[in-house]
C-alpha cells in the first residue's frame, strides 16, 4: 500500500474511532440521523466508494447503483413500524452488499470490504449517503430518447 494511502487510512480512522464502538457487528445503522459522523462518513465514502458511486453520491455510474435510492421504497411507508421494518431490512441488505462485495457471472462488479472497512466506517457512509439529496426521477431513458431520435412518428406521438 502506497505511503499517502495509509496516512489518509490514518485519519479516517482517527476520525471514526470517535464514534465509538456501537457500531460493532449491528446489522443495522446505530448513527442514522446523527450529523456529527456526517463527515467521517463524507470522507470515508471519498476514499472508498466516490470512484464507481459518484463524487458525494450523486453520479452513480452504469453498474453501480444510486446508493441513495437503496431505501426510497421504505420512505414512501406511513406505517412506523413498517417503515422501522423496511429500513432494516435495507440496512441489512447494505452490510451483506459491502461485506460480501457484489459478482455476477463470475465477473467482480464490488470488491468485499469487509477486511478493508471498519464498521465505524460502514455505518458513517450509510449516513452521509442518506443525507444526500435525491435527483427527481428519470421519467425517460436512454432507450426512449434513441427510439424517439429514429422514429419522427414516436417522438410526435401521432401513431397510426
Amino acid at each position: 500500500m502506497p505511503r499517502f494511502m495509509n496516512f489518509r487510512r490514518a485519519g479516517l480512522v482517527a476520525l471514526t474511532a470517535g464514534l465509538g464502538a456501537v457500531a460493532q457487528a449491528q446489522d443495522f445503522n446505530p448513527y442514522r440521523g446523527q450529523a456529527t459522523v456526517h463527515e467521517a462518513g463524507r470522507q470515508a465514502y471519498s476514499q472508498h466508494c466516490a470512484q464507481c458511486h459518484g463524487v458525494d453520491a450523486s453520479q452513480p455510474m452504469a453498474e453501480a447503483p444510486d446508493l441513495r435510492r437503496l431505501d426510497s421504497f421504505c420512505r414512501r411507508l406511513r406505517d412506523p413500524v413498517l417503515k422501522n421494518d423496511c429500513t432494516a431490512d435495507v440496512d441489512r441488505y447494505y452490510l451483506r452488499s459491502v461485506h460480501e462485495g457484489k459478482v455476477r457471472a463470475g465477473v467482480v462488479h464490488m470488491p468485499a470490504w469487509k477486511d478493508v472497512l471498519t464498521p465505524q466506517q460502514i455505518w458513517s457512509i450509510r449516513t452521509f449517503v442518506e443525507t444526500r439529496p435525491l435527483d427527481p426521477p428519470k421519467r425517460t431513458t436512454s432507450v426512449d430518447a434513441r427510439h424517439a431520435a429514429e422514429s419522427p412518428v414516436a417522438a410526435s406521438g401521432s401513431a397510426r
